[in-house]
């Protein structure tokens, strides 16, 4: 029995000798092209491979199940496609069993075992190169973005340079769920532009179209991506856009020799019916390619390796299985991911990488990373250089022009025009400074239609023309908007605008009446009355507390019984008066107290009168225009005025589709009362002799300003947008072109263009220089306020004098006993007289009751006395600070004479 068992062993042993050694795989269902990578590969190193199939990832009882089976067929290695945790069970099984087990793919979960071989790069050899980038990169902020459930094993020395001791800030965001655009947002928002993005190679695209979405693909920001399998995807819909996008590549591509790179590819499109190039290859199936290669170059060094039926039963470990593991560490082999060398925990941290670069001309390798070097070596030659030799050098272009002044001109001339030569404008200069850039030729045709999709999905003018090949470029005022660029492609902006109103100016409005008073706001004139008031109490009393204030009435008398103070209520406000009005006051301060204070209020109407002064030839001169209208509500609003747009183009268009209920009844009523024009002029010439206001765009409407002195912009621009040149979708010229106009404005060349013909061809120029005008003169429309104030000044002067005569009429009629109009005849015949400055004290002879002359002389004496007392304190204050008796004296004689000499 036992020797039957012996003879059955050896057989059996013999016949594994002979037969092809097995290679096993462990991948999920759906991996199918890893599955053909290892039955072309163990081919092509004369093995035999056995695939096993995980149907739901997560399956840790399958892939245990799986493991046994392969065991137990005796292969001599497996091969696992799975990760994760599925990874952790296949090794455990594996390290008990003494098979080798080899990864070819980052695992997140990884722990030191020395039973398994890892293909990909370790995370030490992705940390190192990361650091060695940046630096060189000099990226002092940058942000990680890593997919939820990705480990940051390779992102580790990256986060130690956010300590202290390292000069750099580093931010951590995590993508998780399936939408990634908020987490991109809320970095975009903070202002990161660096980025180094760790994901698995099934998230990439997501990342991509999230961070293109979220505007994240410009010219300013910068990204490092480490999975090998970047440059993999087609990367056309990003190359345009600017952005700076670095990856790593572990296949040698720049060797054209290399046969099994070609054997391989060659022999994977066979077995899949595929046309893959070898830069298109996932890494994953690059890896399988050197996992069997390595074990493969470890049985030739290994001989006499016997493959073992083994049970997960028995817990029997293969005898050779430690000692072809040692062999595969330690064994150098070139791959197609280069030298494959491993450390003693079968970690791949002597990597090679190529560093490649994303530009408009597609991939570029910028450098290597090798024997734990950073090596960069750039293209001498510049991208630009390189695109405009490859894309549009020596090439005849058909561009599309429309005759719009000033973009577009039929050229004026005496003789035949033939070819572009019969053309001129802003665009037709731009195209030519841009073909002397990019070194092409051109080919002008006209099209007034600058396209649009109709109803039925159809398109027509330029944007149909493009679309169906038949021009290769449109440049005029083509303006960028949402349906054209569904349709074509534009290049970047050249020129930006916006909807403004045309209309005719308004005739000068002259100065009103009282304008003159408003030099100064309300607030100000009704200030200046308060405090005049103010100041008038102040001075009363002021001037009654102050001592020297109170004068002696009567210098003649020494030790007068009283005193008189000048500082009345009339006199206050006559003194402040006078010095507003800079006529001064025969009233004087004696005191310190009101002389200073009324030194600051002389300094404060100077300040004062010096403003009024200096503002009122202003609101004297200046003329205003009166608008009809301000605002497009207003315009909307008003019955008298109507309004309108180009019927084709953008403008139109714009009302069409907007949200705005306003702009939608506009449009309703423009389309209603037949106000849209065909063509700008016509739009033009209505605007400025008729009522009416003609929506276009801001460029356009500065053209026809500078020559149509007449016409004016009412209000701001209703919306924002751009010219571009159309090209048809993925455009190949689109990037060169979009170079070309930077180039020429950071040089300033389309200003000039723009000064050009707009401010100085065909009329340009006429309303944008000041004339010379005379200088203007003050009429009497300027100064009638002036005369008013002044008149009504007067008649209320004169109406208060006559109120006052009267009032006297009556008061000396009553007092003497005589009729109101005896009295007011005398006292008109007096002053009509205009003779004179001494009035008599009238009245007419009175009878004594009691007959007697004594009694008349009494009576007219203490008439005298009261007239003398009048006559005597007007003498008084006009000789106050006289100090002569005899003049006072004389002054009363001369009053008695002549109270006497009257009968």
């Amino acid at each position: 029995m036992y020797v039957l068992v012996l003879f059955l062993s050896v057989l059996s042993q013999n016949v594994c000798a002979n037969e092809k050694s097995i290679i096993g795989g462990i991948f999920y269902k759906d991996s199918d092209d890893m599955k053909v990578a290892l039955e072309v590969s163990a081919k092509n190193f004369n093995f035999t491979a056995s695939i096993k199939e995980v149907s739901v990832r997560g399956e840790i009882l399958e892939v245990s199940k799986y493991v046994c089976e392969l065991a137990e067929e005796g292969v001599i290695g497996i091969i696992d496609g799975t990760g994760g945790r599925a990874s952790e069970n296949i090794q455990a099984i594996c390290d008990m069993l003494e098979l080798p087990h080899v990864s070819i793919q980052h695992n997140d979960l990884y722990s030191e075992n020395w039973s398994v071989l890892n293909m990909h790069p370790s995370p030490t050899a992705f940390n190192m190169v990361l650091e060695n980038l940046i630096i060189h990169k000099d990226w002092r902020n940058f942000t990680l973005l890593y997919v939820k459930g990705h480990s940051l094993l390779r992102l580790g020395d990256l986060l130690k340079m956010g300590n202290d001791s390292y000069p750099y800030v580093v931010t951590l965001r995590e993508l998780s769920g399936d939408n990634y655009r908020e987490v991109l947002i809320d970095a975009k928002r903070n202002g990161y532009t660096n980025f180094v993005v760790d994901c698995p190679s099934r998230n990439l695209e997501q990342v991509l179209l999230h961070a293109q979405q979220v505007g994240m693909m410009a010219e300013e920001h910068s990204y490092i991506f480490l999975s090998p399998d970047i440059f993999t995807l087609d990367m056309d819909r990003y190359r345009y856009g600017g952005v700076n996008m670095t990856g790593f590549r572990l296949v040698a591509l720049q060797n054209k020799d290399n046969e099994k790179l070609w054997n391989f590819t060659t022999t994977f499109n066979q077995e899949t019916g595929k046309e893959l190039e070898p830069d298109q290859f996932k890494t994953k199936l690059l890896l399988i390619h050197d996992a069997v290669e390595v074990i493969s170059a470890a049985m030739k060094k290994l001989k006499d390796v016997k493959a073992e039926f083994l049970s997960c039963d028995s817990y029997k470990a293969w005898n050779y299985g430690s000692s072809l593991l040692n062999f595969m560490k330690t064994n150098k082999v070139d791959g197609l991911t280069r030298s494959l060398i491993f450390d003693g925990l079968g970690q791949r941290t002597d990597v090679t990488f190529d560093l490649l670069e994303l530009t408009s001309a597609g991939n570029q390798s910028i450098g290597m990373w090798t024997n734990n070097k950073l090596k960069i070596d750039r293209p001498i030659v510049a991208d630009a250089e390189i695109t405009q030799e490859a894309a549009l050098r020596n090439k005849t272009l058909k561009v599309l022009i429309a005759i719009a002044p000033p973009y577009g001109y039929l050229k004026l001339s005496h003789e035949t025009l033939e070819g572009n030569d019969r053309y001129e404008g802003f665009t037709i200069d731009l195209i030519e400074k841009l073909s002397e850039i990019l070194g092409f030729s051109y080919e002008f045709e006209v099209e007034q239609d600058y396209g649009s999709k109709t109803e039925t999905g159809e398109w027509t003018g330029m944007a149909l023309q493009l679309r169906e090949d038949k021009a290769d470029l449109a440049i005029c005022d083509l303006t960028i908007t949402a349906v054209r660029q569904s349709g074509i492609d534009f290049s970047t902006p050249f020129m930006t605008l916006g909807i403004g109103i045309l209309y005719k100016e308004p005739s000068k409005q002259p100065p009103e009446m009282f304008s003159f008073m408003a030099v100064f706001s309300k607030e100000v004139w009704y200030y200046m009355m308060l405090i005049q008031l103010a100041l008038g109490v102040t001075m009363i009393f002021v001037g009654r507390i102050s001592h020297k204030e109170w004068q002696n009435p009567v210098p003649c008398i020494e030790s007068p019984e009283e005193l008189s103070n000048q500082f009345s209520f009339a006199n206050s406000v006559w003194l402040i008066i006078g010095s507003v009005m800079q006529q001064g006051s025969e009233i004087a301060p004696i005191a310190l107290a009101p002389r200073m204070i009324t030194s600051v209020w002389w300094f404060f109407t100077m300040v004062m009168v010096a403003s009024y002064v200096g503002t009122l030839v202003a609101f004297l001169t200046v003329e205003k225009n009166v608008l009809p209208f301000n605002t497009v509500e207003e315009l909307y609003n008003s019955k008298s005025i109507s309004y309108g747009a180009k019927k084709k183009g953008s403008t139109k268009q714009f009302f069409e589709d907007s949200t705005s209920p306003v702009y939608q009844a506009m449009y309703k009523k423009m389309v209603a009362h037949n106000w849209l024009v065909e063509q700008n002029d016509i739009g033009v010439k209505m605007a400025e002799t008729t009522q009416y206001a003609f929506f276009m765009e801001s460029t356009s409407l500065e053209y026809w300003k500078e020559r149509h002195c007449d016409l004016l912009q009412v209000g701001g621009l209703l919306d924002s947008k751009s010219y571009g040149i159309g090209m048809k979708k993925k455009s190949p010229f689109k990037k060169y072109i979009d170079d070309a106009l930077l180039h020429l404005k950071e040089n300033g060349e389309i200003e000039k263009l723009r000064n050009i013909w707009w401010k100085e061809k065909r009329g340009g120029g006429k309303c944008g220089e000041k004339r010379d005008e005379e200088q203007k003169q003050l009429g009497m429309k300027n100064m009638l306020g002036a005369f008013v104030v002044l008149g009504v000044g007067c008649l209320i002067g004169l109406f208060i004098s006559i109120i006052d005569m009267l009032w006297g009429v009556f008061k000396r009629s009553v007092k003497y006993s005589t009729t109101f109009k005896y009295e007011l005849v005398e006292e008109l015949k007096f002053a009509l007289k205009f003779s004179g400055s001494i009035k008599p004290v009238k009245r007419p002879q009175k009878t004594p009751v009691d007959g007697s002359f004594e009694a008349l002389a009494k009576a007219e004496g203490k008439d005298d006395i009261r007239s003398l007392h009048s006559i005597k304190s007007t003498d008084t204050r006009r000789t106050q600070h006289s100090h002569s008796s005899r003049h006072s004296s004389r002054s009363l004689s001369v009053a008695f004479a002549k109270r006497r000499s009257y009968s």
